[in-house]
């Protein structure tokens, strides 16, 4: 039950996480195919005559638009653009920039037929989503690089024209590089609401852990309120005599219900077979030899039909003078659990199984008892 909450927790947790990077790296998506197509696209067609050669122009639009798609393709199908694909794609972006610059009309990027210089920093927020802000400034730093060499070729501008061309880069990558840190922000906001969920989840994980374990050793109290203590009541206050062999008997069985009890909490893959052993090691200690033997598979039996199983062996056991055989046969469709031993008197057969068939012949010092589950499988 822990491992099933753990795993649900940390889903739950990475969830959110995914969530609210999910639906900001949608935004930025749809913004910079907005801007490109809603924008730039016209501009691009509106000055068509005076790019040189226009498929060059057109060229460096389709490898940004194809570095969006793919993006698309990254977001829908692993939630995010894996760093291969990221490095790539700036690459390509800063490629299609340069194309995109040789091909336009000489002058610089306040000319609108320059739809390429702001354009390349919304590829740059949409690849370095969650990368720190200093690399999408190395970015824009290269296209405007790109961007300047082609108005210095075109002919020095004048210094108005380089301040109105700073203002342009204060205002497009200062907006940008603004945005990269609010997304930044919220890459933070994610990580404290995953680790909030996270504490949230694990609260609730301990809540039904503990839970789980105080039902767990109420049902293990009530197992021996009405045996154990009456058993241990008696001797206490004399009315049951340690010298009787039926007392003695008692004590053996309560003392190996109790320590199978106990082998429960064990975590191992064939709890019956230990849950046996554990009864077994108890017999052996009042110097039982005991012969164990176990056929089948493991099976995943409930914890009520491990107990009803067992407890038949445990009376034998408890009753044995000094030999006992115990026998553990599991097929795909049944589990039968024996036992033969010696025994001194008689042994009580009654057993109030809801889930196993038991059955039990005392004949004079023999003392044998089977119990099969599920009940009506017939004993071969």
């Amino acid at each position: 039950m822990t491992q099933t909450a753990e795993r649900r927790r940390g889903r739950s947790a990475v969830r959110v996480e995914e969530l609210l990077l999910r639906g900001a790296r949608a935004s930025v998506l749809a913004v910079t195919v907005a801007v490109q197509f809603g924008l730039c696209l016209p501009t691009l067609i509106e000055h068509s005559r005076r790019y040189e050669p226009l498929w060059l122009e057109i060229a460096g639009f389709v490898l940004m638009a194809g570095v969006a798609a793919g993006a698309a393709v990254c977001l829908a199908r692993y939630g995010g653009i894996p760093p291969p694909v990221r490095r790539a794609g700036a690459g390509l972006v800063l490629l299609a920039a340069g194309a995109a610059a040789v091909a336009a009309p000489p002058g610089n990027y306040l000319d609108r037929a320059h739809w390429y210089f702001g354009m390349v920093g919304w590829y740059g927020v949409l690849l370095l989503f969650d990368r720190p802000p200093a690399r999408l400034a190395l970015f824009l730093g290269a296209n405007l690089v790109v961007a300047l060499a082609k108005a210095i070729v075109s002919g020095s501008p004048d210094p108005r024209a380089w301040a109105a061309m700073a203002v342009s880069v204060v205002s497009v990558y200062g907006f940008q590089l603004a945005l990269s840190l609010v997304i930044r922000e919220v890459w933070r906001v994610a990580a404290r609401a995953r680790a909030a969920a996270e504490e949230e989840e694990q609260f609730r994980t301990a809540e039904a852990v503990a839970e789980h374990v105080h039902r767990d050793h109420q049902q293990r109290y009530v197992a021996l309120l009405g045996t154990a203590v009456p058993l241990l009541a008696g001797l206490g206050y004399g009315s049951l005599d340690p010298s009787d062999p039926d007392v003695r008997r008692r004590c053996a069985h309560e003392a190996a219900r109790i320590r199978r009890l106990f082998a429960e909490k064990d975590d191992v893959s064939d709890r019956l077979v230990h849950e046996l052993r554990a009864v077994i090691e108890v017999a052996e200690r009042s110097g039982i030899t005991v012969q164990f033997a176990a056929r089948g598979e493991p099976r995943e039996l409930s914890k009520d039909v491990r107990r009803e199983l067992i407890d038949p062996v445990s009376a034998v056991l408890a009753a044995a003078a000094s030999s006992t055989r115990v026998t553990v046969v599991r097929t795909p469709h049944r589990v039968r659990v024996s036992a033969l031993g010696d025994g001194p008197g008689p042994l009580r057969l009654e057993f109030g199984s809801r889930h196993v068939e038991v059955q039990g012949v005392v004949a004079e010092n023999r003392l044998w008892v089977e119990a099969v589950w599920p009940q009506g499988t017939p004993s071969r």
